[in-house]
């Protein structure tokens, strides 16, 4: 049974947004790394006063088009979609989380790389990842991240689990998979198949000069 996860995120009171945290704790740099759902109209102010200088939004085009970012347009904003354009449903990937997180893995390869080129390339200051809850699109661009930064896989399920508490329940599919333990499943799948978080990103077309840069932006000195 999973233990209750370790407070390793700073938990921020964004008005309009649900889930924030800044990831920075032991090895990641406080302010570097933000986590979110969809910002609302109401969240800019804080999202830019916290020294957030890139936005990547990891919805689709399609949710985009229908549900616009309060920030499309801002210099700071990227839409870079986790999913290919014909995945448009998570919950047809998969029965279980674990099972949908191996099948973004192994069919957004390419597009996870390139969250990440964006992250090593954005300017200087903190990167905002988003989806529309900040749950699995978003849980897999940090954890990778995390990985190449050299946090421990533990410390990354655990924070992957902190998820749960900041979602509401009657909105939130398969809540009661955001566990340490689908992380660590997920993690393990990385490692097995693709040799890990590296490797996995070197071969989707990240360079090494970039993860080079995401480990220098991300860790404390």
């Amino acid at each position: 049974m999973d233990q209750q996860p370790a407070e390793r995120s700073m938990i921020l009171d964004w008005p309009g947004c649900q889930n924030a945290r800044d990831l920075g704790s032991g090895r990641i740099r406080r302010g570097a790394l933000v986590r979110s759902g969809r910002p609302g109209r109401d969240t800019t102010e804080a999202i830019f006063a916290h020294g957030v200088t890139r936005v990547l939004d990891l919805r689709l085009a399609t949710e985009t088009d229908v549900d616009p970012s309060p920030l499309s347009g801002h210099r700071a904003y990227r839409n870079l979609s986790v999913l290919r354009p014909e995945d448009t449903l998570l919950e047809a990937m998969g029965d279980t989380l674990p099972a949908i997180y191996r099948a973004v893995l192994d069919r957004g390869q390419v597009n996870l790389a390139a969250v990440l080129s964006a992250i090593a390339q954005a300017p200087e200051g903190g990167v905002l990842v988003h989806c529309h809850q900040g749950k699995d699109r978003t849980g897999l661009v940090v954890a990778l991240a995390l990985a190449l930064a050299g946090v421990p896989e533990q410390e990354i399920a655990a924070d992957y689990a902190l998820t749960a508490r900041f979602l509401p329940p009657a909105q939130t599919w398969m809540l009661d998979q955001i566990t340490a333990a689908t992380m660590r499943a997920t993690l393990a799948y990385l490692r097995e198949r693709y040799g890990g978080a590296e490797p996995y990103l070197l071969d989707g077309g990240l360079g090494p000069e970039e993860v080079a840069l995401v480990r220098a932006r991300l860790t404390a000195p």
